[in-house]
C-alpha cells in the first residue's frame, strides 16, 4: 500500500471510529476487540506504506544469520544461551509486531483526536524508521562480536561468565560503579581477551557529588567494542578523561550501504556535569509529560520548558571511526562494513591509522584475519590459570580422580611457571 493509499484508508475509518470520553476499557469486550483488530490492521498497513516489504524480509533474513551463529556457538562451546536487551529481544522474536508495537500509543491518540493524520505520519513514521535502523545495526554488530568468539574457541574456552550465557547488552552491568567485561575468552594454552560491547557507559550514583564524578561516563563516546589484554574485570577510571583503561583494541562495525555519507551529531562531549537536583527536576518534567501524554491533557508550555546549552558538532561517519582513534589512542583499531567502502574514503580512513576490512556482508571467513590480530593481543594471567584443565586439554588426559588432581595441583603450584615453559618449548619444537 502506497502512502497516499494509507491515508485514504485512514479518513474513512476516522469518519467510523472515534475514541472519545469513553476510555478503551470500559467498551464491551466485543467492542474493544473490534477496536483492537482495527488498530492492528492500521498499524500493519502504516508500517508497509512507510517501509517497503522487501526491507522487512531482509530483517528477517538477518535474524536468521544471527540465531544460526547463536545455533553454532551453543553446538561448539557449550553455550546455554544468548542474552539482548528487552529492545533487541523483542525485534529478533518478530520485527513486523514489534514495529507495531512502537506506534501503538500514536494510533490511539490518532483515533481520540489528538494527532492529526500527518502530525501521526511524521511521528510514528520517524519512530518505525528509527526502531528498524537501529535494531538492524544491533544484529550486525552482535553477529560479528559472536563470530570473532567463535573463533577464538577453536583451541579455547569462555571463563566469563561462567554460567555460559553470553551478554550482548549492557543493562545493569555497571550498577555497583564499575564497568565489567561482556566475556572472557581463553585459547591457545591460557592466553586470554576481555571483550566489552558499547562502553564507556554511565555508573550508577546517588547524589551531585557521585554524578560530578561519574559524568564523564554519560558524555563519553561509546564504539562497538573494545578488547583488552588478558583479565579485565573493570576498565572504569573516572578520575581520568577518557574515564576507562586504554584499550588495545577497538572494533567498530557498519552495517549500511551509505555509511559513510551519514553524519552525526556529538552533544555533550564538553559539556559540564549538572547536579542532581537539575536532574531529578528534568526527570520529573518527563514524568509529568508523559503521565500527561497518558491522560490526553496538555501541560503548560512554561513548565515544560528545558533551558539546556545545546551545543554539537556535526561530524561524517568515516570521520568519526577516527575521531574515536584519537580520543582512546587504542593499540590498534579496526573498521568492520558490511558492504564495500569507495576506495577514496577507504584510503582516508586507513591514513589515520585505522584496519579496514570491507563487504565482509555475512560471510565469516572473511573475519578469518580480524581474529588473527586480536590474537596478538592475547596474556596469560599466570596467576589464574587453571592448570589441570590446561594438562588435561593439551595431552587428552581423560582421567578425573581426585588423587590425580590433587598430585598435579600441588607440583605445579611449586613448579607452575618451569612446567608452562617446558610445555611451550614441546609445542614449538616437536608440533605438539
Amino acid at each position: 500500500m502506497e502512502l497516499e493509499e494509507w491515508i485514504n484508508y485512514c479518513q474513512d475509518l476516522l469518519e467510523k471510529v472515534r475514541i472519545n470520553k469513553k476510555h478503551i476499557l470500559e467498551l464491551e469486550k466485543s467492542e474493544r476487540k473490534r477496536i483492537s483488530d482495527i488498530t492492528d490492521e492500521l498499524r500493519e498497513k502504516f508500517i508497509f506504506a512507510i517501509i517497503p516489504e522487501n526491507e522487512i524480509n531482509e530483517a528477517i533474513r538477518w535474524i536468521n544469520e544471527l540465531v544460526k551463529e547463536i545455533d553454532e556457538l551453543k553446538h561448539k562451546a557449550g553455550i546455554k544461551g544468548v542474552t539482548f536487551a528487552k529492545e533487541m529481544k523483542s525485534f529478533l522474536e518478530d520485527p513486523l509486531l514489534h514495529l507495531k508495537k512502537k506506534i501503538f500509543n500514536y494510533v490511539f491518540d490518532l483515533l481520540n483526536g489528538n494527532l492529526r493524520i500527518a502530525d501521526f505520519i511524521m511521528k510514528a513514521g520517524a519512530a518505525i524508521r528509527t526502531s528498524l535502523r537501529t535494531n538492524m545495526r544491533s544484529i550486525y554488530q552482535a553477529w560479528v562480536f559472536l563470530v570473532l568468539i567463535d573463533y577464538l574457541l577453536d583451541n579455547g574456552r569462555i571463563i566469563y561468565p561462567e554460567h555460559k550465557f553470553l551478554y550482548i547488552e549492557r543493562n545493569r552491568r555497571q550498577s555497583i560503579g564499575i564497568l565489567p567485561p561482556n566475556c572472557i575468552v581463553e585459547f591457545d594454552l591460557g592466553k586470554r581477551l576481555s571483550f566489552f560491547i558499547e562502553v564507556p557507559r554511565p555508573l550508577s550514583w546517588h547524589d551531585s557529588s557521585d554524578l560530578s564524578r561519574v559524568w564523564r561516563f554519560y558524555v563519553a563516546l561509546r564504539p562497538d567494542f573494545m578488547v583488552y589484554s588478558g583479565t579485565e574485570m573493570n576498565i572504569a577510571l573516572p578520575e581520568q578523561s577518557p574515564p576507562i583503561k586504554k584499550p588495545n583494541v577497538i572494533i567498530e562495525c557498519k552495517e549500511l550501504e551509505d555509511w559513510y555519507k551519514r553524519t552525526r551529531d556529538l552533544r555533550g562531549w564538553w559539556s559540564k556535569a549538572i547536579t542532581a537536583e537539575k536532574w531529578r527536576s528534568l526527570w520529573l518534567r518527563g514524568l509529568i509529560k508523559g503521565l500527561a501524554d497518558a491522560m490526553g491533557v496538555k501541560t503548560k508550555e512554561e513548565l515544560m520548558k528545558v533551558t539546556s546549552e545545546k551545543k554539537s558538532l556535526r561530524v561524517k561517519e568515516y570521520r568519526l571511526v577516527q575521531i574515536y582513534k584519537r580520543f582512546y589512542k587504542p593499540d590498534d583499531m579496526i573498521l568492520i562494513t558490511r558492504t564495500h567502502v569507495p576506495k577514496e574514503i577507504k584510503n582516508e580512513i586507513e591514513s589515520s591509522g585505522l584496519l579496514v576490512f570491507d563487504n565482509i556482508n555475512f560471510k565469516k571467513d572473511k573475519l578469518e584475519e580480524v581474529v588473527k590480530i586480536l590474537k596478538r593481543f592475547g596474556k596469560c594471567d599466570t596467576e589464574d590459570l587453571d592448570l589441570i584443565s590446561i594438562i588435561k586439554r593439551e595431552f587428552n588426559l581423560n582421567m578425573n580422580g581426585r588423587i590425580i588432581s590433587k598430585a598435579v595441583l600441588n607440583i605445579l603450584r611449586k613448579h607452575s611457571s618451569d612446567f608452562l615453559q617446558e610445555i611451550n618449548k614441546l609445542k614449538d619444537n616437536q608440533g605438539y
